[in-house]
């Protein structure tokens, strides 16, 4: 962890208790009714933890480094329910124990998490103070809950942005809309799910904590099934990804070739504002997209990496339509992921193969796999040449561009400066995973 990034995490974490000490009192006060609001406190911290021994985690790239978890439903339904001091406990409480119990965390990023979401917290109490507190009820409530969980969510994205920053050394804004989603589709969603919060806050003031249970109980075991889902298709990647290791171990020089490129890929696939679903038709083709030179017929080219004669440049040529042959075989494996292998050798100008396909003919996944396949090359150590820097990378997809490579898609890479920050995440491991990129969604 660089210098900048340290000190930040350090701010943050000692800034937090100084602030709840500061502006606590400015939050929304009431007297608490015991035992009936003791329970609830408790019945919140519980589902929290609940909730994060629940949560999921999520790879861009190779690196793991976002989390999604429900814990944010008990706190934001603390933070409308009870006094300021006292829903930061529960979040402080949960956020700690999830940090140092459950994810084994490093002392100062698990610090940080829970600093960023008390600090998160007490932004959001204190709108709710501002919008009325405890004297709204039922519509107006209702009303009033969307600052107050629009407060929670960017607060926390904006502390998590500056933080991820600091670690890639990269731009806090790009991180920032890289952690919101295209057009702002994370934050939607969780304004969104945020208002099943609303349901347990009502039924409290009715029926107690019965109520609170009666509603997130279903939610956790909803999240159950979801999560062992999410579990099994993690653990098939992982699979992935150790068979396209043991194919690459018989070319020294493509050594985690795919994953680094499959990195990139998602990282371009996320500028372009694609959707998540197709975002994981580009990781999985680009994974899989030299899949093909496992057939035993490569062995010896594969053994040549340069000075290939013509025949054995026409056959190591057929590897890509190989590959498709070999995913078209494997029902599970989509339609849009065996043509973005088949063709991720075909150049813009119509000049590539298998097929000759030329321009917006050529599937999206595959033009953004041919140009992250050449960036792979250029970056990387040759028997005939050290690796080129990042300007003669960029200056040479620029020359390419319209001939080798998509215009469009070459023009986001320099624009948004996709390749450094994927050139940071592959050659630097930050530790990205013990912060939470989307906090709470």
């Amino acid at each position: 962890m660089n210098y900048k990034a340290r000190t930040y995490l350090l701010f943050t974490t000692i800034s937090a208790p100084l602030l709840c000490a500061f502006a606590a009192g400015f939050g929304p006060t009431r007297t608490l009714e015991y035992p009936r609001d003791l329970i609830g406190l408790v019945f919140c911290t519980m589902f929290g933890l609940l909730a994060e021994a629940m949560a999921v985690d999520f790879r861009v790239g190779a690196v793991r480094q976002a989390r999604s978890s429900l814990a944010f439903l008990p706190f934001l339904s603390a933070l409308t329910l009870f006094p300021t001091l006292q829903a930061l406990s529960v979040i402080a409480t949960v956020s700690a124990v999830s940090q140092f119990a459950l994810r084994r965390a490093q002392l100062l990023k698990g610090l940080f998490n829970v600093a960023q979401g008390t600090i998160a917290g007490l932004a959001a109490s204190l709108i709710f103070a501002v919008v009325g507190g405890f004297d709204l009820r039922d519509w107006s409530l209702a009303a009033a809950f969307l600052p107050v969980a629009g407060t929670f969510f960017l607060v926390n994205m904006l502390l998590t942005s500056v933080a991820v920053a600091r670690l890639t050394e990269g731009s806090t804004l790009d991180a920032f809309l890289q952690i919101v989603g295209p057009g702002g589709a994370n934050l939607r969603y969780d304004l969104f799910a945020s208002s099943l919060a609303l349901v347990p806050v009502l039924l409290y003031n009715e029926h107690g904590f019965v109520g609170v249970v009666l509603i997130i109980t279903p939610l956790l075991l909803v999240r159950y099934s979801y999560l062992s889902l999410h579990q099994l298709i993690e653990q098939n990647k992982d699979l992935l990804r150790a068979l396209i290791r043991a194919i690459e171990t018989r070319d020294p020089y493509t050594s985690g070739h795919s994953v680094r490129v499959a990195t990139l890929a998602v990282a371009i696939a996320q500028d372009l504002g694609l959707p998540k679903r197709k975002q994981n038709y580009v990781e999985i083709a680009a994974l899989l997209h030299d899949i093909g030179k496992i057939d035993s017929v490569y062995a010896n080219v594969l053994s040549k990496p340069f000075d290939l004669d013509d025949e054995e440049r026409r056959l190591i040529q057929t590897h890509a339509a190989r590959g498709a042959e070999i995913l078209q075989a494997m029902s599970s494996v989509p339609r849009d992921v065996v043509l973005s292998v088949k063709h991720h050798h075909e150049r813009f100008d119509g000049l590539g193969y298998p097929d000759g396909l030329r321009d917006y003919s050529i599937p999206l996944p595959a033009r953004i796999i041919m140009l992250c396949d050449s960036i792979d090359a250029m970056l990387s150590d040759r028997p005939y040449r050290k690796a080129l820097s990042i300007e003669d990378v960029r200056a040479e997809i620029q020359r390419c561009s319209g001939t080798q490579f998509d215009p469009a898609i070459v023009r986001v890479v320099l624009e948004k400066n996709t390749l450094e920050r994927a050139v940071s995440l592959i050659g630097a491991d930050v530790g990205l995973g013990s912060l939470k990129l989307a906090t709470w969604a």
